[in-house]
């Protein structure tokens, strides 16, 4: 059995949140995992098996999503975080407009009532008044009521079906699966988002979607009326699909 080698960053974690363990002593287990903490934009977020652990190149979903309400000087943003796991992209933003006094209304839904319990429990740390969120247990948009949103986030499972046996031991013996196999091609989940976007998606609106970093805009099926195109992430991989109406 190979040795783990422990980063400064996993060492620095376990210091942190749970000096008494013995790194040695976990295997190939997520030192999150071990914890059951995680942190995402400089905030402390809990995390369980049944929620991805939040990544760094996620975070700028968040970044990407305040300079669309300050570029299109929204008021009261309504927003919908799709797949929402541990609640990291909803409650991040919410952390920060709520920081700027802006009023926001948003959505988070996940398909697993399990992660669903744990991102409840992250606004309850994270939000003095969680008033304008909704938990919403739902398969992608199915059980949404009539709303039109000014952002639709997502980061639902997009690594295709064959490439789950090549990841790291600590993500594909550890991780949910429900949030990682995305298909035979990874884009299963995500075109069936695409598909209902045009009901939800204001007419001014944006939609940010996390994607593997092997799909291309030939890998969607964008409806007529929108149009997309692919953001690199922090190290410059192809990361993002931004879904607008056309002429928007």
């Amino acid at each position: 059995m190979t040795k783990r080698h422990f980063s400064p960053y996993e060492l620095n974690h376990l210091r942190r949140w749970d000096p008494q363990v013995d790194p040695l002593s976990i295997g190939d287990q997520p030192v999150e995992y071990v914890t059951g903490h995680a942190e995402f934009l400089d905030l402390d977020f809990l995390v369980t098996p049944d929620t991805l652990i939040p990544r760094l190149e996620s975070e700028q979903i968040v970044t990407d999503a305040l300079n669309f309400i300050d570029d299109r000087n929204l008021a009261h943003p309504v927003i919908a975080d799709i797949g929402t796991g541990s609640g990291c992209l909803g409650l991040s933003l919410a952390v920060k407009l709520t920081r700027r006094q802006i009023p926001y209304t948003i959505y988070l839904s996940d398909i697993s009532p399990q992660a669903l319990k744990v991102a409840d429990l992250n606004a309850q740390r994270l939000l003095e008044s969680p008033a304008n969120l909704f938990f919403q247990e739902s398969n992608l948009l199915e059980s949404y009521p009539p709303v039109k949103f000014d952002l639709i986030l997502a980061n639902l499972p997009y690594i295709p079906t064959p490439n789950i046996a090549t990841l790291d031991p600590s993500v594909k013996s550890y991780e949910p699966h429900l949030a990682l196999d995305g298909g035979l091609k990874g884009n299963l989940f995500i075109n069936a988002l695409l598909a209902k976007l045009p009901q939800f998606l204001n007419p001014k609106g944006m939609a940010i979607l996390e994607i593997d970093d092997t799909h291309s805009l030939s890998s969607f099926s964008i409806p007529s009326n929108l149009t997309a195109r692919i953001e690199p992430d922090c190290f410059h991989k192809p990361r993002f699909l931004i879904v607008t109406y056309r002429n928007s």
